[in-house]
């Protein structure tokens, strides 16, 4: 138990140092530019889809980041997206796909463990800007607003940054929802972005 709790107490003060040379001054700001791709899928209850398979809609993600340097080990971000969400399915051997595109507003806590890498942890507040189930618009079957929870990783390397996260809907997406009949826009994505110190 003991050599547990040293070899524990040694990985700790090793993060801790590495850590040291992660981040940029204190106080000091970033901005950051990135693109990338999403993974957009259905979870929840969906009785209304009639045991449809469901499956991943693949989209872009591009938008800017500004983060706060609060310590050696600890940055606030806060940023916004446009993210092409939303889901496939197969019904009847017909396959469609339901397209919501969101402007994205994520604030996280970046704890940095290692140098250049981050854990992440926050909140996403997503605002709806279309809606089309093939070419049928149907914004008005769906809520405007989407609160979900950001966790992720990334790694830095020469002021490149690489991102992922999964955006964890926590409100039902469908207008009129009940506890059979409740649904969420989940999301994965990717990012690369560049770090600009301002």
């Amino acid at each position: 138990m003991k050599k547990i709790l040293m070899v524990a107490a040694l990985m700790v003060a090793t993060l801790s140092a590495s850590a040291q040379n992660t981040l940029r001054e204190n106080g000091s700001f970033t901005l950051q530019p990135k693109v990338g791709i999403d993974f957009g899928h259905l979870s929840g209850s969906w009785t209304q889809l009639g045991g449809a398979e469901k499956k991943t809609r693949v989209g872009l993600i591009a938008g800017f980041e500004g983060e706060y340097y609060a310590n050696e080990w600890l940055g606030i971000a806060a940023g916004i997206n446009y993210a092409q969400q939303g889901w496939k399915f197969k019904h009847n051997g017909n396959s469609e796909t339901q397209k919501l595109d969101f402007i994205n507003i994520p604030v996280t806590a970046d704890f940095y463990v290692a140098k250049g890498l981050a854990l992440k942890a926050g909140v996403q507040f997503g605002f709806l800007t279309t809606a089309k189930l093939g070419d049928l618009k149907n914004k008005d079957e769906f809520n405007s607003f989407n609160f979900a929870i950001p966790v992720g990783i990334s790694y830095e390397y020469a002021d490149f940054v690489l991102d992922l996260r999964y955006n964890i809907a926590l409100s039902a997406i469908n207008k009129n929802s009940s506890s059979d009949n409740k649904y969420r826009s989940d999301l994965i994505q990717i990012t690369v972005g560049y770090k600009i110190d301002l």
